[in-house]
C-alpha cells in the first residue's frame, strides 16, 4: 500500500485536491507493482513552511511511503511526475520529493 502526504504552504481547493489525486494515482504505477487501487493520500494545505529562512511559497513536501523496494529508476521517473504535478497544480516554487521504502509496517 502506498501512502503519499502532500504539505502545501498554499491552500488547496477541492478541484486542485481531485487534480492531484489523479494524477498521483497515475504516477504511482510507475512503480511497479503499485497501483491506485491499494493508494492512501492526504493533503495538507495552508501549512506554516519555510525555505531557506523564508516563507516565500508555495512550498510543497511530498512524502511518499511504499511497503517494500523498488529501483531507482522508478523512484526518478515518478518523482518528476509528482514534482511536475505539484507545479502544475498548485503553482509551487518550491518542490521536494521523499520516498521512504521498506517493510515495516502494520496493516
Amino acid at each position: 500500500m502506498p501512502f503519499i502526504d502532500v504539505k502545501a504552504s498554499c491552500g488547496i481547493t477541492a478541484e486542485q485536491e481531485l487534480r492531484l489525486k489523479e494524477g498521483l494515482g497515475e504516477a504511482i504505477t510507475r512503480i511497479p507493482g503499485k497501483s491506485e487501487d491499494r493508494l492512501m493520500l492526504c493533503f495538507q494545505g495552508d501549512q506554516h513552511m519555510w525555505f531557506a529562512g523564508k516563507e516565500d511559497g508555495p512550498t510543497v513536501m511530498v512524502h511518499t511511503a511504499i511497503y517494500g523496494s523498488t529501483t531507482p529508476e522508478a523512484v526518478e521517473d515518478f518523482g518528476q511526475a509528482a514534482v511536475s504535478l505539484m507545479r502544475q497544480v498548485l503553482g509551487a516554487q518550491n518542490v521536494y520529493l521523499r520516498m521512504s521504502q521498506g517493510t515495516d509496517w502494520a496493516f
